[in-house]
């Protein structure tokens, strides 16, 4: 039998992200699936350790720099994976030190990179295997470079967030967004009910608990791969957050209506529609790409939905034939991500200030083109996954200030324990440190009501 190292495959993972700019989750399914024939807990491990790693990236760097006289940011991308895994092993995963530095060793010799070996060994063995010995920069002199290494996230995010927010609710942020997410899915109410769907999946040792928000939102834990279950397979439910699902109720789709789910891939948000359109009207589904419109294609037919139209549109160009022709527009935005951080560690290291600045320029290309299609009287939803006020509270601000559009009341189809970020009327924001979801942003406005010319 070949023996495929689990923590050789990590390491080239952890490069293929940091290094080559990959995603991480096409990172770990290319690395996994070149590396098939490991066992289930290898898989896990592997798992565990890449995202673990990038999840506490700018902690571990800190703690290697501390004991390292050569800085990371001049260590050969290989050497500096292979520390950087060695150190979460040590200080995250209760592996004992002398496994986790003879292990790094070992690797590095088999890459041809013995002479380093040594410098492996000497760093790793300097690293405390408490976490609590590691002195960190003072919370009191330097709030944010604190957060930013106890919490590895950006300095400069850090301090964006800081000049938004409360000190602890940052820190709370901060703290969230180092915890594995819950898996969340939704319902097919075309098919099944919440509870129906949570006895079946208990009676096969699945743990499942009801969402909070939206009733046919279910959480599940104690599973691997959800697609490999029959349920999946016959069309009871598909995977999507709970605050993507709150978007949709707040866009409250009605039978017979035509929407439009202008950035819909990987297709969450225009399954949901259709589910609670009871199958009855038309959703058109847009993206750039074809094979995800492809992708949404198949699971729309897994989940007995017949009304989704999939186009191959740009969000950000205008379509003459479809001005004023939906009742509903849901703008899903491109945006940097920073509410899923949880499930995309990688986010933490591929964004900077400047990516903000660029995407608020695509959304506000996006919802300009967006709102010549809602029909007078119509409703817009802007959603994002994000926890960025230019992002947000921003674009919104700036949409209603150029177009003949109002926010909508959300008071009615929210739950009452969340309540609407600064009594913004028309706005609701979700945090994970508050809501257990991903960080999201979802507006409401409609078109019409006010006389209005375009600055």
């Amino acid at each position: 039998m070949i023996f495929i190292n689990p923590r050789e495959v990590a390491a080239e993972i952890i490069v293929n992200i940091t290094k080559e700019g990959m995603y991480n989750n096409i990172a770990l399914r290319k690395g996994l699936k070149q590396n098939g024939a490991m066992q289930q807990k290898d898989r896990a491990f592997v798992t565990e350790l890449v995202n673990g790693t990038l999840r506490n990236i700018f902690f571990i760097d800190y703690v290697i720099n501390g004991v390292s006289k050569i800085r990371t940011e001049k260590m050969k991308p290989w050497i500096l994976s292979v520390l950087r895994s060695g150190v979460y092993q040590i200080e995250f995963m209760n592996i004992p030190k002398r496994a986790a530095v003879d292990e790094a060793v070992k690797i590095v010799k088999k890459r041809g990179l013995g002479s380093l070996s040594n410098f492996v060994n000497a760093v790793l063995r300097n690293v405390p295997e408490n976490a609590e010995d590691i002195e960190l920069p003072n919370a009191a002199e330097n709030p944010a470079e604190y957060l930013s290494v106890k919490y590895s996230h950006p300095l400069w995010l850090v301090k964006m967030w800081l000049s938004q927010f409360e000190y602890k609710f940052v820190k709370d942020l901060c703290k969230a967004n180092c915890e594995p997410a819950q898996i969340a899915v939704t319902v097919n109410s075309l098919k099944t009910t919440p509870l129906n769907l949570k006895e079946i999946l208990e009676s096969k040792g699945v743990e499942t608990k009801l969402g909070k928000y939206f009733e046919n939102t279910l959480y599940i834990s104690k599973f691997g791969d959800l697609n490999s279950l029959d349920e999946f397979g016959s069309g009871l439910f598909h995977i999507q957050d709970e605050s993507s699902a709150l978007s949709v109720a707040i866009l409250s789709p009605q039978k017979g209506e035509t929407i439009l789910d202008m950035c819909s891939a990987p297709g969450g948000k225009s399954f949901l529609i259709a589910e609670l359109m009871n199958n009855c009207g038309r959703v058109v589904s847009r993206d750039i790409f074809e094979h995800k419109l492809e992708l949404i294609d198949e699971s729309a037919s897994r989940l007995g939905i017949d009304i989704i139209e999939t186009e191959l549109k740009d969000a950000s160009t205008l379509y003459d034939e479809d001005i004023e022709k939906y009742d509903k527009v849901l703008v899903d935005a491109p945006c940097s991500g920073f509410g899923l951080m949880r499930k995309k560690p990688d986010i933490r290291i591929n964004r900077s200030g400047e990516d903000i600045d660029e995407l608020v320029k695509v959304q506000r290309k996006i919802l300009s083109t967006a709102a010549e299609y809602v029909k007078e009287g119509g409703t817009l939803v802007y959603s994002t996954c994000t926890v960025c006020k230019k992002e947000n509270l921003g674009n919104v601000k700036w949409f209603l200030e150029n177009f003949n559009f109002e926010p909508v009341e959300l008071s009615h189809c929210l739950p009452e324990t969340i309540s609407k970020e600064n009594n913004e009327t028309g706005t609701v924001s979700l945090f994970p440190n508050v809501h257990g979801t991903d960080g999201f942003f979802i507006a409401c406005l409609k078109k019409g009501g006010k006389h209005h010319e375009k600055n």
